[in-house]
């Protein structure tokens, strides 16, 4: 599923996450088992190419966290679609929030990002992976070319930007 028709189908009726904070009705069976599956096969596949990951994120960091975290779920997505299993929109925000989170702690635990700016990198990481992935999708022509310049990118400043990443 592409984040356009992600969009069109609307909010979920439920939070894909058990246990969760926001309010919402914990999640389904279906819905625990789909974050599960992909978080899990996610950080598998993170681990499978870690050497790549450490060269990519001692160069930046948090460049590194949204192209490759962008393509990895992006492609767990696909793959899933394909085998008849299209994953829900809010599993897929909730496990690139939590996959997100995981690089973030890896980067902060190998010195990349110090305590102090690990809110600022998880936003600028959030923001620039909504927009990759749109871009992506529009690429593939599954929905609109977003306007230049335009994109969540643009909305705050980097946490480079603020001095904080190395």
């Amino acid at each position: 599923m592409n984040l356009n028709q992600m969009a069109r189908q609307g909010a979920p009726a439920q939070d894909p996450t058990v246990g969760s904070t926001g309010g919402g009705q914990p999640a389904s069976a279906r819905q625990q088992a789909q974050f599960d599956m992909l978080l899990g096969r996610a950080r598998q596949m993170m681990g499978e190419q870690a050497q790549a990951w450490r060269e990519a994120m001692d160069i930046d960091p948090a460049q590194a966290a949204v192209r490759m975290g962008t393509q990895t779920l992006r492609y767990l997505a696909q793959q899933s679609e394909k085998a008849g299993q299209p994953v829900d929109p809010a599993v897929l925000l909730h496990v690139g929030v939590q996959f997100v989170k995981d690089i973030a702690g890896l980067a902060n635990d190998a010195g990349m990002v110090p305590d102090e700016q690990l809110e600022p990198f998880l936003q600028q990481v959030m923001q620039e992976s909504i927009a990759e992935y749109m871009r992506m999708d529009a690429d593939d022509g599954l929905m609109p070319a977003p306007p230049r310049g335009a994109g969540p990118a643009r909305v705050a400043p980097t946490a480079r930007q603020q001095g904080g990443v190395r």
